[in-house]
């Protein structure tokens, strides 16, 4: 069957990313120390690859405080979309008051975006990745989604979940052409050089995935260079 997205780094049960290192296996869970400088209850980002033929379930994410709260979860789930060609996506909502049982695509910010530009998505906007869109996803590490509409799909909707945690007066950013983007909970810079501790994503056809600790990565060609935000220094 196609595959619409594969997770290049994940520290969700289950769906561990296995790591090679000195020709062995490691798990993220087992280099949060390393990477971070202290513990965390897991890994602290997800990298998905993204490729829509069709569009994507319209869905919303809770917070860090409402994830806690509601689900238990150390952190929610805040995310950007770096695209790596012609894309696009409904994100924010038109209108404060509509019922978000009633949410369509009318209803959503019709956004079109071109290679290299970024989309960042502060946890409880409503969202659908639409079809042509070929993406690299960046989030806190959390599997945590409430569908509001799956175009027709059948499959299971959070319509009282995604009630409690969308916060319709909120709106994607949008950094045309993104050379670096600073937010609390990482950092991006496109470059061909990274030296230190972070996560390195190429942004071709394939793309590949290094975690980086202490050690020096470089290209012939632009890749993305993540690293960790003042978020994670916190109590979490």
């Amino acid at each position: 069957e196609p595959i619409g997205e594969v997770w290049l780094l994940s520290d969700i049960e289950n769906m561990k990313t296995g790591l090679t290192a000195d020709s062995t296996t490691v798990y993220p869970e087992s280099i949060v120390e390393e990477l971070v400088g202290h513990a965390l209850p897991r890994f602290p980002l997800m990298v998905k690859y993204i490729s829509a033929n069709e569009w994507l379930s319209v869905q919303v994410h809770p917070d860090d405080e409402l994830a806690k709260l509601n689900e238990g979860e150390p952190w929610g789930k805040s995310e950007c979309w770096y695209f790596l060609g012609e894309g696009q996506v409904l994100a924010g909502m038109k209108e404060r008051e509509k019922s978000i049982h009633d949410i369509r695509e009318k209803d959503l910010n019709h956004i079109h975006l071109r290679r290299g530009d970024l989309l960042s998505l502060p946890a409880g906007i409503v969202h659908a990745i639409g079809p042509g869109s070929k993406l690299i996803e960046i989030q806190q590490n959390s599997d945590i989604t409430y569908r509001l509409f799956d175009w027709n799909r059948g499959r299971e909707l959070n319509l009282d979940r995604a009630l409690n945690v969308s916060k319709p007066f909120l709106m994607p950013k949008l950094e045309e052409k993104m050379n670096h983007f600073e937010w609390k909970y990482f950092s991006i810079e496109k470059t061909c050089s990274f030296s230190g501790k972070g996560i390195c994503i190429t942004i071709g056809d394939k793309p590949s995935l290094y975690v980086v600790i202490d050690d020096l990565f470089e290209m012939d060609t632009e890749f993305l260079a993540v690293t960790l935000g003042p978020f994670w220094g916190e109590a979490i």
